[in-house]
């Protein structure tokens, strides 16, 4: 008899573990499936863009001092720094995002253009250059890591990307009028790129160092960056195809919420990125002091270039980090607008407003 009671209670016991098993597994499953987030059109809270990143498809207007070249000046007798800006209109078009405890991954379309606008000069205030870009898709993603100084480490891959450029109607009128013989040359390309970033702060208000590592690749090598119409052209077999296809690039950004420069309404960021650009082979002029045209021709080469960016990112109501970020910009390398990319040495500083949709 003590053995049959013994008996049940020991299969009753079981029952009330396996039982139990059933119940915490099902909740372990439920908290699984509470953990995972899958959803169209969501906006991606990683991989995000270097605020010093060129290419980034963020909206900022730019007001600064910049050279002036004869290549792109519309006046006579003015100084040879002038105030111009760089409005820029940018949005990254979600599709789709995954998250779940480890990982991350997400689907989009950045899309974006800017221009380079001689606001200050008084006769028509033109818009020199637009360069327009877009991509069909990129795909990022991230995966977190225990118990290792790198927090994170992730990559992005873009496999179509297109960049073109349109002249200022104004300028090319104006150097006519001069008889000067510019011609427009058509940059356009597409390439597709790759890059790795460690310590991806997800875009929390955190102390947090990044480094990304990436490079463009040409497409077409034979058609190059860039071409010419030569209709337009006095001399078309003056203008050499670009031979160099790739664009390499180093990036590292900063920030700290507990910096000397932060406070209850902002957090410090400095951004840098480095690239080695293919600066373009047709030549570019100069006036000498006699008033007539010298032609410079440097040929084609890779150019390091630099953008620092150094300024806060804005708080919003809830203490959280907003669209909208201030910064400080200073740039040194080949002209990065459109066709100007033949001019070897181009500065520019000034004050940027970001807002990223």
């Amino acid at each position: 008899m003590a053995k049959r009671i013994y008996s049940k209670k020991n299969k009753s016991m079981k029952r009330g573990i396996f039982v139990l098993w059933l119940i915490l597994m099902a909740m372990s499953l439920q908290a699984q499936e509470t953990a995972v987030t899958k959803a169209f059109f969501k906006k991606r809270d990683f991989g995000n863009y270097f605020y010093s990143d060129a290419y980034a498809p963020i909206t900022s207007i730019g007001i600064g001092m910049m050279p002036l070249f004869e290549s792109y000046d519309l006046s006579e007798g003015r100084n040879e720094v002038v105030l111009a800006a760089e409005p820029k209109l940018g949005v990254q078009l979600p599709i789709y995002y995954y998250k779940d405890q480890f990982k991350r991954w997400s689907l989009s379309t950045p899309v974006s253009f800017s221009v380079l606008f001689d606001f200050a000069e008084e006769r028509t205030a033109p818009i020199l250059n637009t360069d327009y870009r877009f991509a069909l898709l990129e795909f990022n993603y991230s995966r977190s890591l225990s118990g290792s100084a790198i927090k994170n480490i992730g990559f992005r891959f873009i496999p179509f990307f297109h960049e073109s450029t349109h002249v200022g109607d104004e300028l090319i009128i104006d150097k006519l009028r001069d008889s000067i013989p510019v011609a427009r040359i058509n940059v356009s390309y597409e390439t597709f790129e790759i890059a790795a970033i460690i310590n991806d702060p997800y875009n929390q208000k955190i102390k947090n160092h990044s480094a990304r590592l990436g490079a463009k690749f040409l497409w077409n090598r034979k058609k190059g960056y860039y071409t010419a119409d030569s209709l337009e052209m006095s001399n078309p077999l003056e203008i050499k195809p670009s031979k160099r296809w790739i664009e390499p690039y180093v990036q590292y950004q900063y920030q700290n919420p507990d910096s000397w420069l932060s406070n209850n309404k902002m957090m410090f960021v400095f951004s840098q990125d480095l690239l080695l650009r293919v600066r373009y082979e047709y030549p570019f002029y100069l006036k000498n002091q006699s008033g007539s045209i010298d032609y410079c021709d440097l040929g084609e080469a890779y150019q390091l270039c630099s953008t620092t960016m150094a300024g806060w990112k804005f708080y919003n109501e809830k203490n959280e980090l907003s669209n909208s970020s201030l910064f400080f910009k200073f740039y040194w390398g080949i002209n990065p607008h459109g066709q100007f990319r033949n001019i070897p040495t181009y500065v520019w500083m000034g004050i940027n407003y970001v807002y990223d949709f």
